[in-house]
């Protein structure tokens, strides 16, 4: 038998396990692989993909900008810069949300040039003492793998002298960044900007000020002593309109993206981003939900895809996703109207009904390209008029096209034609050159007979004489004309004169651009089969999920809990009815629904147990169960919490309704 030791050693040693540090294990859902996933995830990856480019491009010139700046005060000695703090303004429109990640792309920009930056946000800026010590301790501790430097409650500027003696090249730039100028305490910032002042013939610091107003914020905050010390350079960013612009041409007007918003849909996200945030951000969020709305568990919008996979994913829908798409409406209207209801059976054949199917998909991929090309040459064509009508951005024209029946009934339309015909003939021939231009790059056939059209009206305007045909007033010789009848005689002249040839070549052009380019071609997506499968307008679901009502969401969720937990045992027989398998919070709001402005505690908490046990009615209840009137007190505090109540000074025992 083997000899064991009767007492046995227990011995203390670290383990690899850290408390927080749980592996739990994660499942896959199970829509990953579904279709309507699928198309959904390409998509949103297009999007994000073209918002990211354009983000990059438009601020990459002041990143490099920036990046100039702060490497030229590095590369100058400290002797020459004559005690002046080296500051850059950039001026960054109005304070949103995106300037959180317009900072962290300049931070990232800077840190090969300058190894030491700080980023200083309104919230760290409260008086004199915590400016100074979030500062210094960001500056200290740039590297956040390594163990910090200091503590602090340590940091000083004192520290930071010796710090930056031992471990920083004189030379070495000290970059702090203020995000947010105008919301900073301005008191708080002449203090640390003298006191960083004070020691500037040591260290080399950089300031960059985000201001979101103008450049005479600086001035207006700070006094003269402290401007004085200041050696500024102004950056401008691209406004946050211009920036949501180049977004809208990369998703929404191109041809790209087969997912289209449409109607109050669209028009709900830009009203947001106008009148609410100006976040391109948040515009893109809500963007997302839109198209999470669309596809989501809905395999016959896995469709919304690019020409040459129309087949493929045709191909791969069940016979349940090919009767939803036969009752789409627009697809139900457009088999009616292809045969009589003789020959619809026929036609209704899941083999037959996919090459209708196919013939569909295709068809509105080649009108979305015609309506976003002729869109363009419309805002080309009018968006410079005096007062411009009909707006001056690319999506307050798509924004009418795609939500009225008829363009061409919109007034502000009207108007733009009226004004096209008071151009002069250079005008009008530099926009129609720009229309062939635009035109240009379409190889679809429809596309080059409207070219050809239009160099033919150019062709004659070009030739026309400005000059109209003089008509004289023939009166025979002896005869004498009253006021009325000489009045007569020149209205008839009028109606029968004759306009110069450049008058008559504009109204013909002017006319064929109504009647055969814009009306043909900017038709409301919603008037084309198979929109459903492409175009997201529901407004109103999207304003649900964007801009919810709070207020209203904490109701149905305390009065009717199977809502939103989907549980059985919270079911309802009927709106008034208060099961005991609701949760605490749920049954103490509905029976504070069914009382006046006062509640008396004591019978409230009697109801709360009549419920949780409807066998002790009839009698009431002195020794309460300690657990369930610890469930009713926390209940309680939670509803107070909520807003719904407060106590009541006029009776202790009672609370006060506040709803």
């Amino acid at each position: 038998m083997e000899n064991v030791s009767v007492s046995k050693g227990v011995f203390v040693h670290k383990g690899a396990y850290k408390i927080g540090d749980k592996q739990t294990k994660l499942f896959e859902p199970d829509y990953l692989n579904e279709p309507w996933y699928l198309a959904y995830n390409e998509i949103w990856s297009s999007i994000q993909k073209a918002a990211e480019d354009i983000r990059f491009n438009m601020l990459q010139q002041i990143l490099n900008d920036l990046e100039s700046f702060v490497s030229k005060v590095k590369d100058k000695p400290i002797e020459e810069l004559e005690n002046e703090i080296q500051t850059a303004i950039v001026l960054t429109g109005v304070n949103v949300s995106d300037h959180g990640i317009m900072f962290e792309r300049i931070v990232s920009k800077l840190e090969p040039v300058a190894k030491h930056i700080a980023v200083i946000w309104a919230r760290d800026s409260n008086n004199i003492k915590n400016i100074t010590e979030e500062t210094i301790y960001q500056l200290m501790n740039n590297n956040e793998d390594e163990e910090p430097e200091i503590k602090k409650n340590h940091c000083h500027m004192r520290a930071l002298q010796s710090w930056h003696r031992e471990h920083c090249d004189p030379n070495d730039p000290l970059v702090i960044v203020i995000t947010d100028f105008e919301s900073c305490s301005h008191a708080v910032l002449h203090d640390f900007i003298l006191i960083l002042s004070s020691y500037s013939a040591t260290m080399k610091f950089i300031l960059i000020f985000g201001v979101a107003t103008t450049l005479h914020a600086i001035h207006r905050s700070l006094t003269y002593d402290v401007t004085s010390k200041l050696n500024v350079q102004v950056f401008h960013m691209q406004t946050q309109i211009n920036i949501l612009a180049h977004v809208l041409e990369s998703t929404v007007f191109s041809t790209n993206i087969p997912f289209k918003l449409t109607g109050r849909a669209f028009q709900l996200l830009t009203d947001i981003f106008l009148f609410y945030d100006f976040s391109v951000e948040n515009f893109l969020q809500s963007y997302k939900i839109c198209m999470i709305q669309h596809f989501y568990a809905n395999n016959m919008n896995s469709l919304c895809c690019q020409l040459e996979e129309i087949e493929n994913r045709i191909d791969s829908l069940t016979d349940e996703d090919l009767e939803e798409i036969k009752k789409l409406p627009s697809v139900e209207k457009y088999i009616e109207q292809l045969k009589t209801e003789s020959k619809q059976d026929e036609l209704l054949e899941n083999d037959k009904f996919k090459k209708i199917l196919r013939k569909l998909l295709i068809e509105f991929h080649e009108y979305m390209h015609r309506f976003l090309l002729i869109l363009k040459c419309l805002y080309d064509l009018v968006s410079t008029l005096p007062n411009a009508p009909m707006g001056k951005q690319l999506r307050e024209y798509y924004t009418k096209a795609v939500y009225t029946n008829n363009l061409r009934e919109v007034q502000e339309y009207k108007e733009c034609l009226q004004l096209l015909g008071f151009l002069s003939k250079k005008e009008l021939l530099l926009k129609l050159n720009s229309l062939i231009m635009i035109i240009e790059s379409s190889k679809d056939s429809s596309m080059r007979t409207i070219k050809t059209d239009l160099q033919g009206h150019v062709k004659t305007i070009e030739e026309a004489s400005l000059e109209a045909p003089v008509a004289r007033l023939d009166i025979p010789a002896g005869e004498k004309l009253s006021r009325l009848q000489l009045k007569k005689k020149l209205l008839e002249l009028s109606k029968t004169q004759s306009l110069a040839p450049f008058k008559q070549a504009q109204q013909s052009v002017i006319n064929y651009l109504d009647q055969n380019v814009f009306s043909v071609y900017l038709i409301n997506p919603h008037q084309i089969p198979a929109n459903e499968i492409f175009c997201f307008s529901d407004g109103n679901l999207a304003k649900q999920h964007i801009r919810g009502s709070l207020r209203a969401a904490i109701h149905t969720a305390l009065n009717d809990p199977q809502v939103y937990l989907n549980c059985e045992c919270c079911k309802l027989e009927n709106d008034d009815a208060i099961p005991s398998t609701l949760p605490d919070l749920g049954i103490i709001y509905k029976l504070h629904l069914e009382s006046k402005k006062l509640i008396n505690m004591h019978d409230w908490l009697q109801a709360f147990l009549i419920v949780k046990d409807p066998t002790n009615a009839e009698k009431d209840q002195r020794d309460v169960d300690p657990q369930l009137q610890a469930r009713f007190t926390q209940a309680v505090a939670e509803l107070e919490f909520l807003g719904f109540i407060k106590s009541s000074r006029k009776k202790a025992d009672h609370v006060k309704r506040l709803t």
